[in-house]
């Protein structure tokens, strides 16, 4: 092991990332800002890693996601509810999350997260066209996943970049 002031070699910045982290601020700026799209991991019955990309909410400081009944992931996060989601940001800036997912099945959270959902849309809806695009996500299947968070990991890729600059 070399000593701190001992000179590392070029690839030494980018194999010990330790120091190029976002504050937690920094990361839920990230989660609760737009373009409220992250992709999710999770496990399938023989294993098997699976990802896709999801549009999310963030109501009351918590991560929520939706899906109906019917889909591969909500019955894979049923039998094992281990999830995992990244989230991107400007500037190569990276949050990931693991946790665990809880269902809720109830009618005002569905709705609640497709208000929160069109309100935060890039385009925004005129205002006669917001509650028709609310309904399309009001199907009798539809739950909410609700995320609770248990570990987060960080990368601000735009700092490791500025530290290899100036290292020359």
């Amino acid at each position: 092991m070399k000593s701190d002031d001992a000179p590392h070699p070029s690839w030494w910045i980018r194999q010990y990332l330790d120091s190029f982290v976002l504050s937690e601020e920094e990361a839920w700026r990230i989660i609760d800002g737009p373009p409220w799209k992250c992709v999710i991991g999770w496990v399938t019955r023989a294993c098997e890693p699976v990802v896709c990309e999801m549009a999310y909410a963030v109501i009351e400081g918590t991560i929520m996601l939706t899906s109906t009944r019917n889909r591969d992931k909500v019955k894979a996060l049923r039998r094992n509810p281990a999830i995992s989601i990244c989230f991107q940001g400007s500037g190569l800036k990276q949050v990931t999350i693991r946790g665990r997912v809880e269902f809720c099945e109830n009618p005002q959270t569905v709705r609640r997260w497709a208000e929160a959902t069109v309100a935060n849309a890039l385009k925004p809806f005129p205002p006669a066209q917001q509650e028709k695009e609310i309904q399309r996500y009001l199907s009798p299947d539809r739950l909410v996943l609700i995320v609770h968070v248990e570990k987060m990991r960080t990368f601000d890729g735009e700092k490791m970049f500025r530290v290899e600059k100036a290292s020359g």
